[in-house]
């Protein structure tokens, strides 16, 4: 489960419940950008609603043909290896971070991983979850 090292360390940052509102199989990331520490991913769901999803204090990014990719998951992690080289270097703190990783159903690599602090996800009405 994707929020297993989550419910298992000893700083819960991300609820299951949190995670769990959010679906991305078959849907595609197109836009994203990066503006003052504060990244935006925009994300079509496989019905066709359009997402944003905003990460805040991110400390790196990590991606590689990402836009109109199929999707099959993302997962949530206090372990991944791309922290570490985080802490390596970025001149931003490390200990709060979390990576998050958006995978397609072909490899076994993410396409994608976004080192932040925090994330929320907005529809073009307002806000979903934070």
């Amino acid at each position: 489960m994707m929020a297993k090292d989550l419910r298992d360390s000893n700083k819960p940052i991300i609820s299951p419940e949190k995670l769990a509102i959010f679906q991305l199989v078959d849907g595609k990331i197109g836009e994203i950008s990066l503006v003052k520490g504060t990244l935006y991913v925009h994300f079509q769901t496989d019905d066709e609603k359009d997402l944003t999803l905003v990460f805040t204090n991110v400390a790196g990014v990590e991606m590689f043909n990402i836009q109109n990719a199929e999707l099959s998951k993302w997962t949530v992690s206090l372990n991944d290896p791309f922290i570490e080289r985080a802490r390596k270097l970025s001149e931003k703190h490390t200990e709060e971070l979390v990576c998050y990783a958006f995978w397609s159903p072909w490899l076994e690599e993410p396409l994608m991983r976004i080192l932040a602090s925090d994330f929320e996800i907005k529809t073009s009405v307002g806000e979903v979850n934070r």
